[in-house]
């Protein structure tokens, strides 16, 4: 087995973590931390009343965290969404349906008192190859 950390070349964690972690043995695995509504080239987060807005940008850097680590978003097995307020489930399911419009992977939804810097949404998912 082998890990691999991955850090996109226009990501910049805000934290101690590796924005994805690859273990590497019969299949390869891909593990990727939260991911929330950040610039990833500034690390300026948008905290904007509009929900649609911040999932998106949650599941743009989602996705260019699994697509910099060579895997796509296809590859995505699990995903676990993160809200501050469950009343914005239909709003980020909205967004969410665009990144995974077929054969979406398993999902979990779960309503926290809070998120890093104030965000209202963050995403972590695991690929399979």
């Amino acid at each position: 087995m082998t890990l691999t950390h991955h850090t996109p070349a226009d990501s910049r964690p805000t934290g101690q973590y590796a924005p994805a972690v690859e273990v590497s043995g019969a299949e390869r695995t891909l593990y990727v931390s939260g991911q929330g509504p950040v610039d990833l080239s500034t690390g300026a987060k948008y905290l904007g009343a509009d929900i649609g807005r911040q999932a998106r940008l949650a599941v743009e850097n989602l996705k260019r965290v699994i697509e910099g680590s060579g895997f796509a978003m296809a590859n995505v097995v699990k995903v676990t969404l993160y809200l501050t307020n469950m009343e914005h489930a239909g709003t980020v399911n909205a967004v969410y349906a665009e990144f995974f419009p077929q054969n979406p992977p398993a999902r979990s939804i779960a309503e926290v008192t809070g998120l890093p810097g104030g965000q209202a949404v963050e995403i972590d998912a695991i690929a399979v190859i």
